[in-house]
């Protein structure tokens, strides 16, 4: 798992107003918090940040040199808990949380699947559907895996692999349920096979539309008695 240096400046609470005046400049709002020590306020600069995001991804682990005015530079270790986005502009960052871990003590995190290969069961026709991206595990901050590749390329029509499947190295535990499916492979659905199904969804609503029908004639008949 890559390791990397970034700086935060501490921050007061600020308006909604001055926040987006922030985001305005590039600058990022973020919060750091965790292991039983006060959360405080600060921001980063937009561009670091997205260079670190791009080169170690949403694991990476990270040295957060946080620099207050009058005050010594302190470092904190530190893993991103959460990123909020521009729903319009995925690569605006809105903010980010921070949250302080420790080296020696374990931690839960989700790691991407990175499935390789083409199945031979697409190639008879047959459907490919990536059932998740993602796996969450629990380790050691510093064995945190980059990816789990897959070899999907031997899956035929009708089979699928589960996160049983995945090979797990050194002290890593996994915490998505063994039976989860990540990836199968579908038979596609054959066009007279969709045709009676649709006809039927028609003849039960023609159906309920009868009944519904002689119900309030019913009705009137018993109003006008």
């Amino acid at each position: 798992m890559e390791r990397m240096e970034m700086e935060v400046q501490t921050r007061p609470q600020l308006t909604k107003g001055q926040l987006n005046q922030l985001r305005r400049e590039d600058k990022v709002p973020a919060v750091l918090y965790g292991r039983g020590e006060d959360n405080f306020p600060v921001v980063v600069d937009g561009r670091t940040l997205r260079q670190v995001l791009t080169t170690g991804g949403g694991n990476v682990l990270l040295d957060l040199k946080v620099k207050a005015k009058g005050k010594k530079t302190r470092q904190e270790t530190v893993m991103f808990r959460d990123i909020q986005r521009d729903i319009l502009y995925q690569d605006r960052i809105l903010h980010v949380d921070f949250i302080r871990i420790s080296m020696t003590d374990k931690i839960e995190v989700p790691v991407y699947l990175n499935f390789t290969g083409e199945p031979s069961g697409v190639e008879e026709g047959g459907v490919l559907s990536l059932v998740t991206r993602e796996v969450e595990v629990k380790c050691l901050p510093g064995d945190i895996p980059e990816q789990f590749d897959i070899d999907i390329s031997e899956l035929e029509i009708g089979d699928s692999i589960t996160a049983e499947s995945l090979v797990l190295e050194g002290d890593i535990e996994l915490i998505t349920p063994t039976d989860t499916i990540l990836a199968q492979v579908q038979a596609p659905m054959a066009e007279e096979e969709l045709e009676p199904a649709i006809e039927e969804e028609e003849l039960e609503e023609g159906e309920e539309a009868a009944e519904e029908a002689a119900e309030e004639e019913a009705s009137d008949e018993e109003s006008e008695a």
